[in-house]
């Protein structure tokens, strides 16, 4: 009996040592861990706009792109939000400049795992910058999500 006890709580540390109990515990529920069978689901815009809610629920961000015509440069902005937000100081969770017009950018978050967005996921192209928004309705976006 106290023999098992003692290999008992030697696998345990050497468990912990390596790593994999931590591994196990860290691991969220929410975590975006796509099967290969999963439906995904594309969103695009169908007209010039300066932000598109891509999921009005909790869920997972495969991919985004954006495309602007050729009247300003700017930034892809992510938020995980329902709403597209107010113009003025903003955080992101994503920010990317675009530096031509026309032009484009994406996040693509292939091979895996995407991106977890726990209340809802929006993108939005802003003139002026990652943490200050100023919407500019020059934008097509497209994205893939779960």
């Amino acid at each position: 009996m106290h023999r098992s006890k003692i290999m008992r709580q030697l696998g345990l540390t050497l468990l912990l040592y390596l790593g994999l109990i931590g591994l196990a515990q860290a691991q969220s529920p929410t975590q975006c861990l796509v099967p290969p069978n999963a439906a995904a689901t594309p969103v695009e815009s169908t007209a010039l706009e300066g932000g598109h809610i891509l999921k009005a629920a909790p869920g997972c961000l495969l991919g985004v792109y954006v495309t602007v015509d050729s009247t300003t440069t700017g930034y892809l902005l992510t938020f995980n939000t329902t709403t597209v937000p107010a113009d003025g100081a903003v955080t992101p969770i994503e920010c990317i400049y675009i530096a031509t017009n026309p032009g484009s950018v994406f996040i693509n978050f292939s091979p895996q795992p995407p991106e977890w967005y726990n209340v809802g996921i929006v993108a939005v192209f802003s003139s002026s910058g990652c943490f200050t928004k100023t919407a500019s309705a020059h934008a097509f976006f497209h994205a893939i999500v779960q």
